[in-house]
């Protein structure tokens, strides 16, 4: 089982550094912009859904099978993640869009947007999972509980958060151009 350790660190400059760290100790980070902007909100909403739905092959499980974050942005990333993948970036980001602008949906709202982002990324074969009124009350309220931790750390300070994924996907991250498959940072 994949275990990976999701830190979020307040820089002095402002900006935020997302680090996760893999069981082997490798890792891989990148930035994520202002520590009171989307980035951050995101990331963790990664985390809150990834968790709470026990998903292996959504950004963080991915990750913890050997991605490094600059494998998502490459050409062709989209065309290679496993279904969850892109459920799981559906449902965070309608998690932390909601959450930012304090405007909470119904599950049944929620789950539409995730079926109309799937319908949209051409994923309509995926049966994706169905968030129930309970399971979105708890995504959100663990949400908001990281969210108050993380505006309360100072500047210079870390959250770390621990994220274990039941199995190993075996979903190859796309290669550069002109290269074999991408280096692990």
């Amino acid at each position: 089982m994949p275990n990976l350790a999701f830190r979020l660190k307040k820089r002095p400059d402002a900006n935020v550094m997302l680090t996760l760290v893999r069981d082997d100790g490798t890792f891989t980070n990148g930035p994520l912009g202002p520590a009171a902007g989307y980035g951050p909100v995101h990331d963790l909403a990664h985390y809150v859904v990834e968790s709470t739905l026990s998903l292996s092959e959504g950004f963080l499980g991915l990750v913890a099978s050997g991605w490094a974050i600059g494998d998502f942005e490459m050409k062709g990333a989209a065309g290679v993640l496993p279904h969850e993948a892109l459920f799981a970036e559906g449902a965070a980001g309608e998690l932390s869009r909601q959450e930012m602008m304090h405007q909470p949906s119904t599950a049944e709202e929620f789950n539409w947007a995730l079926g109309a982002m799937l319908a949209a990324a051409g994923r309509t074969e995926y049966a994706q999972p169905h968030v129930d009124a309970a399971t979105l009350d708890t995504m959100r309220a663990t949400l908001i509980g990281l969210r108050r931790r993380w505006n309360e750390l100072p500047p210079s300070a870390t959250l770390e958060l621990s994220f274990h994924s039941a199995r190993r996907s075996n979903c190859v991250p796309p290669a550069a151009p002109g290269q074999g498959r991408s280096t692990r940072t």
